[in-house]
């Protein structure tokens, strides 16, 4: 049941005054000595009815007066009515969790960043704070113990959020709501309330943090939820750069391959990508992303800065490979949309990488086809960023890492027990597979021999096409490395060359995945880290595939794919954690670690396998290159990078975040939560309809009193 309270009980001393229209009526009421006058004779005598109203007049003016006072009174004193569950009448320990996580930069649906309403909101929150209160601050990218101020301290409360500004770092939503409700539970106040003021960002708020959420609602803690927007807002984002330089296609200068991501749900045309080494433009391109798509995109760069070109070589000479690139350090950026934080990364490139490839074919008569061949190496020189050697089974004896990178069994029947194993071993070092079936192959020995332990793929017999039919390929999953070279989307045509006989078979579980299948659904290229299956033949036999415009891009995905082992670096390298490297001897002196914004820090060395590790002992504050060295001698140069979870600005419903919880409330507005904080600080004030009302029975008493001077 609501209570009644006053803000500013003292006024109630002057309710006295209300009964000064009593006194004076009372007063009105003496009677007074009669004195006979003889011209009164004449006067006409008042008539008992009329009496009788005049009196009702004058005791309606008098409740008029007394009431108007009264309410006067009242209303200066601020009555307030506050609900049953309020904290209006004692001191609580009342935490605010602040969202200053990278997203909340992003521009809202009124053009202003995320953060600027955020704030609004929690300087509201600090003002209704009452003396005694005690203020429990978390700032969602801390995630650590809390800072606890008293709520008499409102100076010092306002400074606490006048210079928070979005870091570029996400938020630690389960662990700051944790010591949160940490903070609740050791208070000795009786009252315990939790604010959320955040975006409510879909990535940041797993069912870790909706947990933690619960625990604090489930420990008596009313919850209340506001959030800063309820739209989705679109971006786009860049979310890795492989560091390998590649051959540009057809062996001409060199390429970088950037992952690029639409968290929208509708396209972006010709993003305009730049590629920089310091305040020198050395490449880009334009990238079209199709809604929520999120693929690897391949764009040119100079092989060679500065200088003459390079002379011609002679036309009996075949053509060499690009030179390496004399830059490393390359700042991608692409055009400014709803988050421009995510709209930069870096990286730091290796020097242009040539794929070895050891293609296995067996001796039938005649010489094997060489489409696949003439597919990854076209001239033969290594040019194209592929060079290709061709041997029978047995070369797999005497497999290893310096002789290969990938091996691509080319409708092989099946391998020895050595060679299978040799292959196996060459998989654990590191090196790739591409099994291509065809109508040699046996698929009993590969889905029971070779695919165990190697990629989860079952196979039976081959399936030829109708008389006069053909398999149509077309893509299952958009974006793969795989089909990198191929503009197509999801059940998009690879191409209209026809294929006519396919292994059956699947993938078994879900650490294999199906990238391209027929029309009808049946798998044709099966995919796991460094594997890949084609369930066809590369050859002609089994089809015009070789004949058409996507068999050389899709041969060189499959390698392509194989071929890309881990990154040496951490993948992990994003602000807010520890810049580390890897290093092959620890160095004799101390490291420093110096980085962008006056970044400086030691570093420990920890031994890892035969090297080490140097880790700065603080966190990377923003991203940018950070140098390693060692009494001034540089030891690695690293690159950090933003998370790319903060990229997808999508938003949950506050509601979906309430489950079962009675104690959960969510204040979408800023004006519900200004009701709400007014209700719960200082009740729903009376003041303004008391005076209303007083005006009112003024004016009716002004009223009353005019129309009976006018009686007179």
């Amino acid at each position: 049941m609501p209570a009644l309270s006053f803000l500013n009980p003292s006024f109630l001393w002057a309710l006295p005054v209300a009964a000064i229209p009593l006194l004076l009526h009372l007063l009105s009421r003496r009677r007074l000595p009669e004195v006979p006058f003889p011209t009164t004779t004449f006067l006409r005598l008042l008539e008992p009815r009329e009496i009788r109203r005049i009196r009702l007049r004058e005791i309606l003016l008098l409740v008029l007066r007394t009431l108007a006072l009264l309410l006067l009174v009242l209303a200066f004193a601020r009555p307030a009515l506050t609900p049953a569950n309020s904290v209006t009448h004692a001191a609580a320990a009342v935490a605010l969790l602040f969202d200053d996580s990278q997203s909340m930069a992003a521009i809202d649906e009124r053009g202003r960043p995320r953060l600027e309403e955020a704030k609004r909101r929690a300087e509201a929150m600090l003002e209704s704070a009452r003396a005694g209160d005690a203020i429990v601050l978390g700032f969602a990218t801390r995630g650590g113990e809390p800072a606890v101020e008293r709520g008499d301290d409102r100076v010092r409360l306002r400074r606490s959020f006048e210079r928070v500004e979005a870091l570029t770092r996400p938020a630690k939503m389960a662990a700051t709501i944790g010591s949160l409700r940490r903070a609740l539970e050791r208070s000795p106040l009786r009252e315990r309330e939790l604010y959320v003021v955040s975006d409510f960002q879909r990535s940041n708020w797993g069912s870790e943090a909706r947990v933690e959420l619960a625990r604090a609602a489930a420990a008596g803690a009313r919850v209340f939820l506001s959030p800063v927007t309820t739209s989705n807002v679109a971006n786009h984002a860049f979310e890795a750069i492989d560091p390998e330089v590649r051959p540009g296609a057809e062996g001409r200068g060199l390429e970088l391959r950037a992952r690029l991501v639409n968290h929208s749900d509708a396209p972006s045309d010709r993003i305009a990508i730049r590629l920089r080494e310091g305040d020198a433009l050395v490449g880009g391109g334009d990238v079209s992303l199709r809604a929520g798509e999120r693929r690897w995109a391949a764009m040119p760069i100079e092989s060679r800065r500065g200088g003459a070109e390079p002379a011609a070589e002679p036309a009996a000479e075949p053509a060499a490979a690009p030179a390496p690139a004399r830059f490393t350090r390359l700042a991608a950026e692409m055009d400014a949309d709803g988050l421009s934080a995510d709209d930069e990364w870096y990286a730091v490139l290796g020097p242009p990488r040539r794929i070895r490839v050891l293609r296995i074919v067996e001796a039938r008569g005649t010489a094997p086809p060489r489409f696949a061949a003439l597919a990854l190496d076209p001239q033969g020189n290594g040019a194209s960023g592929f060079s290709v050697e061709q041997e029978s089974p047995a070369a797999l004896l005497t497999l290893n890492k310096a002789r290969a990178d990938v091996v691509l069994l080319e409708d092989v029947a099946a391998l020895s027990g050595d060679a299978e194993a040799r292959l196996r071993g060459f998989l654990r070092e590191g090196g790739g597979v591409v099994v291509a079936l065809g109508p040699h192959a046996d698929p009993g020995y590969y889905s029971r021999r070779l695919f165990p332990g190697m990629i989860d793929v079952s196979l039976r017999a081959a399936e030829q096409a109708p008389a006069g039919s053909a398999f149509e390929l077309r893509a299952r999953v958009a974006g793969h490395p795989i089909l990198e070279g191929l503009a197509v989307g999801v059940g998009t045509p690879l191409s209209q060359a026809r294929l006519t006989g396919i292994v059956q078979g699947g993938a078994t579980t879900p650490r294999a995945e199906v990238i391209v299948q027929t029309s009808g659904g049946l798998p044709v290229v099966v995919a796991a880290p460094r594997v890949a299956v084609f369930l066809s033949s590369l050859a002609d036999d089994w089809g015009e595939l070789p004949f058409s415009g996507a068999y050389v891009p899709l041969v060189r995905g499959l390698v392509g794919h194989a071929a890309r082992a881990e990154s040496s670096a951490p993948a992990d390298l994003v602000v807010g954690t520890p810049p580390r490297t890897r290093l092959d001897l620890a160095p004799p002196g101390a490291i420093r670690v110096r980085g962008p914004g006056g970044y400086v820090s030691s570093a420990t060395v920890e031994a890892e396998g035969t090297g080490v590790r140097a880790v700065a002992l603080d966190p990377a504050p923003a991203a940018g290159f950070y140098e390693f060295d060692a009494e001034g001698e540089p030891l690695a140069t690293i690159a950090v990078n933003l998370d790319p979870i903060e990229s997808d600005l999508a938003v949950l419903p506050a509601d979906s975040m309430r489950g079962g919880a009675g104690t959960v409330v969510v204040l979408p507005t800023f004006a519900a939560l200004e009701r709400h904080l007014r209700a719960t600080r200082r009740g729903e004030e009376l003041w303004l309809p008391l005076l209303l009302i007083a005006a009112l029975l003024l004016a009716g008493e002004l009223a009353l009193a005019s129309s009976r001077k006018l009686r007179a």
